[in-house]
């Protein structure tokens, strides 16, 4: 049974094998014929025409709104003209509008000495946009002054003078100065950076066992500070944004200019960053543009931009020394060197103007230094010292340390014709300034002076011996570094003169008066007497 089945299948299978092939499936219909219409390259033509249209009418309408900016005279026209003119974007416009906003705000509600200083600092803004000077290479020191301000006003405790800070991690130093607000102090923080490189310098030389180079920290230093420097004229600048000594903002000054250069020169050195050394040599121009854009002097380096005439030695010490930072650290910087050598023949000058032979001078034909200032001057002697190794900043350096050490000397003028109750004058004279006391010792101490800071030279004090007899005259000073000089002087008063009796009068002395003469008058007699 199972055979049959099997043969019957076999036959089915070979009766089908020889049949006819079946008939394929059925292809698709092809898609429609696609026309293309005659006109497409006038479609497309008329198409750019009007995207080309769109587009001179879109340029047409900001440069109107560009314009429109650019006469504005208010802080929201400043920004507007970045944001038109791509310097800043959307994002940088708002934060910088709700710092302003914000600013007004804390103007409005801030009472007394807050509030007075807060919109101090917010005028400065406004006059900077009124004088179009608050172009977008300062929107971002000057909206940094205006945000710390605000934030501080509105949350610390009021600050002693002088007083400076730092908000948490950013490298910018504030200062306070009355009446001027929270100013940001560009040379504080430029001397922090220049510090920090001086120690990674020292690190990479191998100068000092004791060195560490905080090389991640220098690098948030440098570049914030960096990112505060200001387009002003062909140079990088950092500049002061309050007035100061006669001179309004923005200003700048060659201490602080040459101090980011000394910086950024030893930052590029230790940890060969060549942006940092490029920044460095930008900021050189500042050094070769006369004033009131730069600091170039002629035959000096000026401490502040609006001073021509101020000659401030240690402020011009420190420039001609910032600078030959960089001129010995790349001495391929031929700019450098030419702006070294101009600065370093003013300085042989500068020795000998600021030295008076026991203590130095702060500024040409002016007072004496403080002990900061002196201090200030020495070491920046020493560091000409070391780059020049002339013998002039060598010797002066060890010579103005020597003044630290030495009391003041002291002379006592004579005391000749000293009469008892009759006013005299002490006269005495002083190496250096000090704190003057000037007392006589006799039957009792009479204190004449005491404590009378005055500057070197003469000075004369008054007095008034009560008595005949011998007295000494004592003159002790106090120099800034603390050494006492100490003098005296005997001298002898001796009673006053008797008064002259006076002579009878002569008739024939012009002064002489004479005496009335009576003189007998008659009178006739009426007659009938």
């Amino acid at each position: 049974m199972a055979r049959r089945r099997m043969a019957f299948l076999l036959l089915v299978l070979g009766l089908a094998g020889c049949g006819d092939v079946a008939d394929p499936p059925p292809r698709p219909a092809p898609p429609p014929e696609v026309r293309v219409p005659e006109n497409q390259g006038a479609l497309k033509a008329a198409t750019w025409r009007a995207a080309a249209a769109a587009e001179a009418e879109r340029v047409r309408r900001l440069h109107i709104a560009i314009r429109k900016a650019r006469k504005s005279t208010t802080v929201a026209g400043a920004l507007r003209l970045a944001l038109l003119t791509d310097r800043i974007s959307p994002a940088t416009h708002g934060r910088l509008t709700r710092d302003y906003a914000a600013a007004r705000r804390a103007a409005r509600k801030l009472t007394g000495a807050r509030g007075s200083e807060m919109r101090t600092v917010l005028g400065t803004v406004d006059h900077l946009a009124a004088v179009h000077l608050l172009d977008h290479a300062r929107l971002r020191p000057v909206f940094l002054v205006l945000r710390r301000n605000t934030q501080f006003w509105t949350h610390a405790a009021f600050p002693a003078a002088s007083a400076r800070t730092t908000f948490g991690d950013d490298p910018a130093v504030f200062q306070y100065y009355p009446g001027r607000g929270l100013q940001l102090q560009a040379l504080a923080g430029w001397g922090k950076a220049n510090w920090l490189a001086g120690e990674c310098l020292r690190r990479r030389y191998g100068v000092g066992r004791e060195a560490t180079c905080p090389a991640a920290r220098l690098r948030r230093t440098i570049d914030g500070l960096l990112a505060l420097g200001a387009e002003r004229g062909d140079f990088i600048a950092w500049e002061y944004y309050f007035t100061w000594g006669g001179g309004t903002p923005p200003w700048i000054s060659g201490m602080t200019q040459a101090t980011a250069v000394s910086a950024l020169a030893r930052a590029a050195r230790a940890l060969n960053v060549q942006r940092w050394r490029k920044a460095a040599h930008r900021a050189l121009g500042a050094f070769r543009t006369p004033p009131p854009v730069g600091i170039d002097g002629g035959d000096h380096f000026l401490m502040y931009s609006f001073a021509p005439s101020l000659r401030v030695f240690n402020g011009e010490l420190q420039a001609v020394s910032g600078v030959g930072e960089l001129a010995a650290l790349y001495p391929q910087d031929r700019m450098a060197g030419a702006v070294f050598r101009r600065g370093e023949r003013t300085a042989r000058r500068i020795v000998k103007a600021s030295d008076t032979g026991a203590w130095s001078l702060y500024s040409l034909a002016g007072r004496e230094s403080t002990l900061g200032y002196h201090q200030l001057i020495e070491e920046f002697l020493g560091d000409m010292c070391t780059q020049t190794k002339r013998l002039l900043y060598c010797s002066a350096q060890k010579r103005f340390a020597r003044y630290e050490r030495e009391p003041t000397r002291i002379g006592i003028g004579p005391l000749r014709k000293l009469r008892a109750r009759h006013a005299a004058t002490v006269r005495f004279s002083i190496s250096k300034v000090s704190s003057v006391t000037v007392r006589v010792a006799g039957d009792q101490n009479v204190t004449l002076a005491g404590g009378l800071p005055l500057a070197h030279g003469s000075h004369t004090v008054s007095w008034t011996p009560p008595r005949r007899g011998r007295f000494r005259v004592w003159v002790s000073a106090q120099g800034p570094s603390g050494p006492l000089g100490v003098a005296s002087r005997k001298v002898r008063v001796v009673l006053p003169k008797p008064k002259p009796k006076k002579k009878p009068c002569q008739a024939r002395h012009k002064r002489c008066k004479p005496k009335p003469q009576l003189r007998a008058t008659f009178k006739p007699k009426p007659r009938g007497a």
